[in-house]
């Protein structure tokens, strides 16, 4: 007897042919009935990637890439699952990940877990975890990285209000947006891992990525402000703040790698938050 799909896991592709079947395998060890889906973000065609098991479908590729946000959408709009998880092409989770979350959000709205941040090879460079047991904005204000949450899907966000925006870090707003939702505090479970690993050549590690995100965290700011989020008004202030932090890292670690005489360009944005943070 098949269990109607309980998540749906979203896993945009761009590039990813090389290191998707890792992803994909730690989504397949999860303990709950859902479904992975695969949104290319290029032409290149990933249908052979359904033949792995049936649990996953694979969209159909599109023309010219449009982004991670786009293409999360895409698979949002066919999502079966009552919950959503993200899971990028590169990372990985670890065993029972939505096993353990899934319940907690079954409750609040949305779970996190922990972020353990390492390099392509897998040694840890920092991990992100709340001090208080619960995430909340603290926990954010000092991630300056992806933390990405499992959220239930009410029925009114079936019908759209629910989508990750068109702009750099449009992960971090929906998880914060999902954590407003949830009155800015949200369960917490130390030992479901989301892997996050800093792979060479990926967008996020290029040196134009800074500037991009700076001007990103820009426009984030002012999306939140003005209400064009699903950020509660009473918490824009919270939100805003995050982004706030997370553009004042960012400034600090161009700056370090721009100083004369003392910077250093091979230093890397998560090993100058580690000791920043220290």
């Amino acid at each position: 007897m098949r269990h109607p799909i309980l998540a749906s896991i979203i896993i945009a592709a761009h590039q990813a042919r090389e290191f998707i079947h890792e992803a994909i395998a730690s989504a397949l060890m999860q303990g709950v009935p859902m479904e992975i889906i695969v949104a290319p973000d290029e032409p290149h065609d990933y249908a052979d990637l359904a033949a792995l098991d049936p649990r996953i479908r694979v969209l159909e590729p599109v023309a010219r890439p449009t982004g991670a946000g786009p293409a999360r959408n895409r698979a949002l709009a066919v999502a079966r699952g009552r919950f959503i998880a993200l899971l990028d092409a590169d990372d990985l989770w670890s065993p029972d990940y939505l096993a353990r979350l899934v319940p907690l959000a079954e409750a609040a709205g949305v779970a996190f877990g922990r972020t353990a941040i390492a390099t392509w090879e897998g040694r840890v460079i920092r991990e992100v975890r709340p001090a208080s047991g619960r995430a909340d904005y603290a926990t954010f204000s000092t991630a300056f990285a992806s933390f990405h949450g499992v959220v239930r899907r009410d029925p009114g966000e079936r019908c759209g209000a629910r989508h990750w925006q068109d702009v750099p870090a449009e992960d971090v707003l929906f998880d914060l947006e999902s954590l407003a939702l949830a009155g800015g505090s949200a369960p917490y479970d130390d030992t479901a891992i989301y892997h996050l690993r800093q792979r060479p050549g990926s967008v996020t590690q290029g040196d134009a990525f800074i500037g991009d995100i700076a001007t990103a965290y820009d426009r984030l700011i002012s999306l939140v402000e003005s209400g064009g989020t699903l950020v509660p008004p009473d918490q824009r202030a919270d939100v805003a703040a995050v982004f706030r932090a997370w553009a004042r890292m960012n400034a600090r670690f161009e700056a370090a790698r721009q100083k004369p005489g003392r910077g250093n360009s091979s230093l890397t944005y998560q090993q100058f938050v580690k000791t920043f943070l220290a």
